[in-house]
Order: structure tokens, then sequence, then C-alpha cells
């Protein structure tokens, strides 16, 4: 009896007194360590706040001014028996009304809210959402969901899949609106068709081409440029099909779509405008959920680079333009030098959420998102002269909540500066878009890029110490249990710093590390502080403390969620 006991202490012992967990090693995407730890100037808007104030004035129908209201009511009626609203792509009275608008805005616009805690779907009982299923464009028979009332497929792979991820992450955000079910399933399923057809004779589908000709059945080449990234955002949409509703076919549909981006080359980067950083998360995902071993380490670095075989030069800026600092920003950074708002905050929404799955991105990803988060205030005309920006003549945002289209680093590419002779500034940066330089809109104040605002006002958070900031790991992470509040946060110092957390505990809450693989605070309640370490980062799940943790399989898994992958 004795030698059992003693057995049985021996063993209790060596399971409480094990070694401790190594750290996991961080990996670097290649550009970003080439950013500052902080960005100068450093300036940090309350992006929360910007993104409250543009849903208010986006949707206010009694709105006063040049060129306001920006919404207006469409009867239209053309695929569904029911009214909707429009919002114009840019400022200008000549955009306001009719149904020829683009999803883009509305969609982005309603995500954006929503994502903050907006909700559209009874808002001053106006329900938003629903009205949405207009894009779905069914009387002409192309049953997608598209950029337009009336559109066709079949002229740019990101401008027809692009919508569908939108309306799907608005599916997700509502899932109680059940009627928004069947255009997203209907859509998944005729772009599922579409992967087998472009897989015909193939081990994997092909995605070197411009489009997908939905009445050929085949890829369109425009003879001008190619979208392979058109794989990224339809494995996005197969895998998130996969989840909602069980099919295999799914699945084996994303994997068919990442394989054709795992067997290409390095050196052929493939990031055309937006949809390439969600088959980046993918493929972190994928990794640690299902145990593939896609390059994650090659698609990410693909988002960032600029090397692409089809559009050289699309990628994150590494660079300071004059006087500021502009990196992280994503656009064309070489010929043009151009950064766009849309894709900058689209892409943080897209990657941020990685270091759930794999931490060992966590210092790489808060570095950028510092510096990303900074410079985007660049965008809005508040932080420029009158001579650094095309549209200063418009006053009718004057707490300045949406932005431009984009940001320049000069004017002397692109013939962009033969339209403003004798108006601006000889040094940029300049606030800018494509329109008032082609006269196609009075403006360059850009709803289709600003509409996307939340994703970022969604993630980041401020601390009481100036340039450490909280990224919520969650709240963009779509069609994934989002159970435990889960925050990134990068220390930029090369000291410890003390940081207060922007959460209140209400019931006794432990907070574990995923870098460390460790609890770093146990029982908070109320407010609490942690301390990171110099030029660091960590990965914090806020997990009740009255929860049942266990180990199995290489996991940490809290009350049956999995919260680490990788012990």
């Amino acid at each position: 009896m004795k030698k059992t006991l003693l057995f049985l202490a021996a063993g209790f012992f060596f399971l409480n007194n094990l070694p401790a967990q190594k750290p996991i090693e961080q990996k670097e995407i290649r550009l970003v360590q080439y950013m500052p730890n902080i960005p100068f100037p450093y300036k940090m808007k309350n992006w929360k706040d910007i993104a409250t104030k543009q849903d208010r004035l986006f949707y206010d129908f009694n709105a006063k001014g040049q060129n306001l209201p920006l919404i207006w009511w469409d009867d239209s009626q053309i695929n569904f028996p029911f009214r909707t609203f429009g919002l114009p792509s840019y400022v200008d009275k000549r955009r306001l009304g009719g149904n020829s608008y683009e999803s883009l805005p509305t969609m982005g616009s309603l995500i954006s809210a929503s994502l903050i805690g907006v909700d559209k779907s009874n808002d001053d009982g106006k329900d938003y959402v629903s009205m949405i299923r207009q894009f779905f464009n069914k009387k002409n028979g192309t049953n997608l969901i598209l950029n337009g009332l009336d559109r066709k497929a079949g002229e740019s792979f990101w401008y027809e899949i692009w919508p569908a991820m939108a309306y799907s992450m608005l599916v997700d955000l509502y899932p109680q609106k059940t009627e928004m079910q069947e255009p997203m399933k209907i859509t998944i399923d005729n772009w599922y068709a579409a992967i087998q057809d472009l897989s015909e004779g193939r081990e994997y589908p092909d995605f070197n081409f411009t489009a997908f000709n939905f009445k050929s059945r085949k890829g369109y080449y425009n003879k001008v440029w190619r979208e392979p990234d058109a794989a990224a955002g339809l494995a996005w949409l197969q895998y998130i099909s996969w989840i909602k509703y069980g099919d295999k076919k799914y699945l084996n549909a994303t994997h068919q779509c990442m394989t054709f981006l795992q067997n290409r080359p390095e050196k052929e980067g493939t990031f055309y405008e937006i949809m390439m950083p969600y088959g980046a998360y993918l493929a972190v995902r994928m990794n640690a959920e299902l145990g593939t071993a896609y390059d994650e380490l090659k698609m990410l670095n693909w988002c960032f680079d600029g090397d692409n075989s089809d559009r050289d030069g699309w990628g994150v800026m590494c660079e300071r333009w004059n006087k500021y600092d502009v990196h992280g920003l994503v656009g064309q950074k070489k010929d043009e030098q151009y950064a766009f708002a849309m894709n900058t905050f689209s892409q943080a929404a897209a990657l941020v959420p990685i270091v759930k799955y794999n931490p060992a991105y966590a210092s790489t990803i808060g570095k950028w998102m510092l510096n990303l988060a900074n410079a985007c205030r660049l965008f809005y005309a508040d932080e420029h002269p009158r001579n650094r920006q095309s549209s200063s003549i418009w006053e009718g945002d004057p707490q300045h909540v949406i932005c431009y289209e984009g940001l320049r680093k000069d004017l002397y590419h692109g013939n962009h500066f033969e339209p403003f002779q004798g108006l601006l500034s000889d040094e940029g940066p300049y606030a800018i878009g494509d329109q008032v330089k082609t006269m196609s809109s009075a403006t360059d104040i850009c709803l289709y890029g600003s509409a996307w605002v939340g994703m970022l006002a969604s993630i980041v958070d401020t601390t009481n110490v100036e340039c450490i900031l909280q990224l919520d790991c969650n709240v963009t992470d779509f069609y994934s249990t989002r159970k435990y509040p889960t925050y990134l946060l990068f220390n930029p110092y090369f000291e410890a710093k003390e940081v207060t957390l922007n959460q209140h505990f209400t019931e006794p809450t432990d907070l574990y590390d995923l870098v460390s693989k460790k609890y770093i605070k146990k029982n908070c309640t109320g407010e609490t502080s942690i301390i990171l370490n110099p030029d660091n980062a960590v990965t914090i799940v806020c997990i009740p403390a009255s929860a049942k943790k266990t180990k199995k399989h290489g996991k940490l898994i809290v009350d049956g969620e999995i919260v680490n992958y990788r012990l």
C-alpha cells in the first residue's frame, strides 16, 4: 500500500512539475523586418469613433449640405419584390439615386458598422441587411452575388468574387437572418461548379485567367492581366461553406484551390487586388485545424513583397514618403506608389486572426499593424493641408470621417499631375483618387473604400501606453467560434512596459498567452494589467477560471474548444 501511494505521489509530482513549455519561436514576414518599431510621426486616430460617425453620416436620409444625403431608397425591385438602398462609390451629386450603384460601398458599410456593434438589421426600425439580397443577380439568370443589381460575370475575378465574400461575412454576422442564406449558397455552388470546370483534365484548377466565363464554362484571359489569386478568394468561400453546411465537397474544393497556390513557384507572386490575404489566412488556419502543410510564409510574403508575375508591385508599402512613414499600407508600391484604403482595411481584417492559429506570427503582425493603423490616418482630409488633397472643396463632412480613395507619394506618375497644375503642393504625399483627374466624379472622397473602415476599427484599440495597441483577433475571424476573447499586444519599445487591458472582467478569468504557452495571470477580475517584455508580443486568450482545461494530442482544450493548437 505504501509503495502504491509513493508511486501515485511521484506520478502526481511529475505531472505537475513538467518542464516549462518552450515559447513559440517567432517567424518574420520578410518585408516587416524593415519597418520601424515605432512609426514617425505617430498619431493614432480613434478608429471606432470614425467608423461610428461614418455610419451615422452614410445612413442619414435627412443630412443637409452639398451632395447630401448620401443614401437613397431604390424601389426598382430588380431581383426581389422589396425596396433596397443605394450609396454612391464617390461623393458626387451625379452619382446619387437610381439603381446602377455598386454593391461594394453598401455591403462594406454594413460589415463595417456591424463589426463595431451597430445592428443594421434593426437600425431605427429598418432592416438594411435583408435588403442587400437585391445584389443576388437572379433576374438576368446569372445567379451570383455581384457588384451591381444587373451584372454579368466574366470580366474580372476579384470584382465578381469579393462581393460574394462580403455577402458571406454578413451572413456570418447575422445568423438569425435565415433569408440571407439561400443567395449565398446558390452563389457558392455556382463557384464550386466553376472550380470543377477549371480543373477539367487537371489534378487541380488553373486560375491563370482574368475571369471565368459562365457561358463557355472556361477561364477567360483579356490579353492584359491575369488574376490568379482568385484561387484564394474561392478557397475562402468554399472553406466557410464547409464549416457552415458540412458538405465535404466544399472542403475538397478548398483543397483544390489551395493546391494551385501551394504549387505555384514562390518567384511568381500571386496578389492581384484584394483576395490573396484570405488565401494566406486559410493556409495558417487549415494547417492548425486540419493538419495540412500549406506554405504559410510563402503566401504571406506574396501579400507584402510586391513581386508578382501578373501585377508587379502590388503589395505593402515599406518606406517614408517625404516627412511621413507610410509603412504598412497596401497598394501599388513600385511604379505608381499609390496606397488604397479598402485594400489596406481588408488586409488587416484577413491577417490579424492568423495569430490565433499560429502565434509564431505575433510579433511580425503586431509590428505591421502598428505601422498600418498609424499610416491609415493619411487617407483622411484632416491630415493634410488643402494643397495636398484633390477634393478639399467638399465641405459636407466637417468631421472628416469619409476618406479618400488612396494616398500617392507624388503626382508625376500615371498622368496625375496635369489636372492639378498650380493647385497642389510640389511635395506630397497626396490624398487623392482616380476620379477627379478623369472628370469621372466631382470628388475623390470615396465611400467605395472608406466604407470598410470598420474592419480596422473593430480590431484596433489603444492602451494606456502610447504605441502599444490591443488588437482583437476574433472580430474579423469569420466562421469561427470566437468563444474566448483573444488579443494581440506588441511592445515596440526596447524596455518592458506595464499595460492595462481594455477589458473589464466580471468573472474570474485566466489570461493564457499562446506565444509563451503559459498562463501569465490567473483569477483576474475587474481591470487588470500585464507586463510586456521588450520588443515582444503576446497573444492572450481570456479563459473563464472555472472552465475545464485539458491537454490532448498536443492541443490545449477549454470546455471543448481548442485554444492552443501548438503545445
